[in-house]
C-alpha cells in the first residue's frame, strides 16, 4: 500500500454526527467520519479504511439500555459484540485501560457485551427478553458490523456506548422511521410526529436524554483521546 494511502494512525466513528462527541470530522488527534446505522455501518467503514487504514478503531455512538440499572449519559465500553446466534467478537485489550480514563473524567462508565439488532427494540418487554437472551448491558444497531470490519483487519476496536434510553423506557413510533430513513432528516421526522399529541410526551423526555447522552460522548472523547493518541 502506497504513502498516500497512509493517514493518521486514530479513527473515530459514529453512525450520525450528533453521536462524534463534538469532533466533526476530525481534528489533530483523529480521523473521524459519520458511517450510518445499522448493516450499511460496516460497509461504510470498510470504505473509509480502504481509503486511509489506520491503527486503532474508536467506534462511538448511542445505545439502549438493556441492563434496569443504566442510565441515560452512562457510558458502556464494549467487550464483546453479539448478535443473534453468532460468536460474540471480542473488543481490544485497551477496554479496560479506557474505561479506566473514562471514569478519571468523572463519568459512570462499566465494561460488558453490546447487543446488535436489525430491527430497534421499541418497547420494555423487547429490551427485557433481550437482556435476558444476552447477557448483553445494552443494545445498539451497529457494533456487530463495525466489530466484523475491524477484526477481518485486524484493527483493534474501542467501542463506547452512551445510554439513550432506560430498560422500562418505551421509546416513540417515530424513532423506527428515523431508523428506517438511516438517521437523516431526523429533526423533520420528529417534528411530524409531534404534531400528534401522544407522541409530544414522548418527544421531550427522550429530548433530554439524548442531551445526556451526547455530553456523555463529549466528555469522553476529551478524556480519552489525548492519551490515546500519546501512546500511539
Amino acid at each position: 500500500m502506497g504513502a498516500a494511502a497512509v493517514a493518521a494512525p486514530l479513527l473515530t466513528i459514529a453512525p450520525t454526527l450528533r453521536e462524534l462527541g463534538g469532533l466533526g470530522y476530525g481534528n489533530e488527534l483523529t480521523r473521524a467520519g459519520v458511517v450510518g446505522i445499522g448493516r450499511n455501518a460496516g460497509e461504510q467503514l470498510a470504505g473509509l479504511l480502504d481509503t486511509a487504514p489506520c491503527r486503532l478503531l474508536i467506534s462511538l455512538g448511542y445505545a439502549g439500555a438493556l441492563d434496569p440499572h443504566l442510565h441515560p449519559g452512562e457510558l458502556v465500553v464494549g467487550n464483546s459484540y453479539l448478535h443473534g446466534v453468532s460468536a460474540p467478537i471480542l473488543g481490544a485489550p485497551h477496554t479496560t485501560r479506557v474505561a479506566m480514563l473514562l471514569r478519571e473524567s468523572g463519568l459512570s462508565v462499566l465494561e460488558g457485551a453490546v447487543l446488535t439488532v436489525d430491527e430497534p427494540l421499541l418497547t420494555p418487554r423487547a429490551k427485557h427478553r433481550a437482556h435476558n437472551g444476552s447477557g448483553a448491558l445494552v443494545v445498539d444497531m451497529e457494533g456487530r458490523w463495525i466489530a466484523d470490519v475491524a477484526a477481518s483487519r485486524d484493527i483493534p476496536l474501542i467501542g463506547i456506548r452512551a445510554v439513550l434510553d432506560e430498560a422500562y423506557y418505551p421509546l416513540p413510533s417515530f424513532i423506527g422511521t428515523i431508523i428506517a430513513d438511516g438517521g437523516r432528516r431526523e429533526w423533520a421526522h420528529a417534528l411530524r410526529a409531534i404534531s400528534r399529541p401522544s407522541a409530544v410526551r414522548s418527544f421531550l423526555p427522550l429530548a433530554l436524554k439524548s442531551r445526556r447522552a451526547s455530553r456523555a460522548l463529549q466528555m469522553a472523547v476529551q478524556g480519552m483521546l489525548p492519551a490515546i493518541a500519546c501512546q500511539l
